[in-house]
């Protein structure tokens, strides 16, 4: 739905915790994370009106039908949506009282990706306090591009303790997710879609994870989950990651640490920070295309 006031829809997890708890929670989470927990939490007892949509993988006339139909949510420009092209014409705005949570996995199915991840970044540097934006499955495992795309300089920093994205086997890449981009890509530039080379393609995809790239943004604004009212947002399932049941628990394991749910949620957000800052201390992708030597091809073997 694209939004709701008052009671959330059904199917939402709801929660029985009384809201007063949270002052002593942050306190707690200052303690043991420092005073900079605050900006990785989203908590607001008080909230009645969200809009809400997720799984959006890149296809950008599904947003922008989304937003048409949204009460809280609304382009700046009113242009057809093949025409959005520039930051003008990609602006959103958050009508007042209105929280946005983005659900999560926001690239590449369709060729609309860029466009949307400039639209979600700008709107919550714009609105940080009301726009929430979360990690799905698949963002989280576009981290693993910068070695799924051939290059075996880039290997993962060994010494992260708990890789956050998947490491049990090889993320490869649905074809039509290259050629979406490869659409995208020529959209934007005002060319022919077989002007759009293989390395074009490829070094979108790295540039999304050097600092400033829109996937790398998306994924410093983003958290795993985000309580407004009685509901808690996240994408699919959380299950347990570490022996750190404070923080990787899920819901239903949480009182055996003798956790709120609210306390459970800030905790996992945490934890997630601390993976992702731990990342970007030591990037995989500090070489990238354009800084590595080509590889030398095999010789060919000469006539008897």
């Amino acid at each position: 739905r694209a939004g709701w006031r008052g009671r959330p829809p059904p199917g939402m997890f709801l929660c029985c915790c009384p809201p007063q708890a949270n002052g002593a929670i942050v306190e707690r989470l200052e303690e043991e994370f420092g005073s900079g927990v605050p900006s990785l939490i989203s908590y607001d007892p008080a909230v009645r009106s969200v809009t809400y949509v997720s799984d959006v993988e890149g296809q950008w006339d599904y947003f922008c039908n989304f937003v048409d139909h949204s009460k809280g949510l609304n382009f700046a420009v009113q242009v057809e949506a093949h025409m959005r092209r520039d930051a003008e014409s990609l602006e959103l705005e958050l009508e007042d009282g209105w929280h946005f949570v983005y659900g999560g996995d926001a690239c590449d199915k369709g060729s609309g990706t860029l466009r949307f991840l400039e639209a979600l970044v700008s709107l919550k540097k714009r609105v940080p306090n009301r726009v929430h934006l979360l990690f799905g499955n698949g963002d989280i495992n576009r981290l693993r591009w910068a070695q799924d795309l051939a290059l075996s300089d880039l290997v993962a920093p060994k010494d992260v303790t708990v890789a956050l994205w998947n490491t049990s086997g090889p993320f490869e890449f649905e074809p039509q997710d290259f050629e979406s981009r490869r659409e995208e890509l020529a959209h934007l530039e005002g060319k022919f879609v077989p002007e759009i080379h293989d390395k074009d393609v490829m070094k979108s995809y790295m540039e999304g994870l050097k600092p400033g790239g829109l996937l790398r943004e998306y994924l410093q604004l983003a958290q795993l989950c985000v309580m407004l009212g009685e509901t808690l947002f996240v994408d699919g399932q959380v299950i347990a990651l570490t022996q750190d049941e404070a923080s990787t628990k899920t819901p239903e394991e949480k009182e055996r640490a003798g956790l709120e749910i609210e306390d459970w949620a800030m905790r996992l957000n945490a934890w997630a920070r601390t993976r992702l800052d731990d990342l970007d201390a030591k990037p995989a992708w500090e070489k990238l295309p354009d800084q590595i030597p080509k590889r030398k091809q095999p010789a060919s073997g000469g006539e008897g």
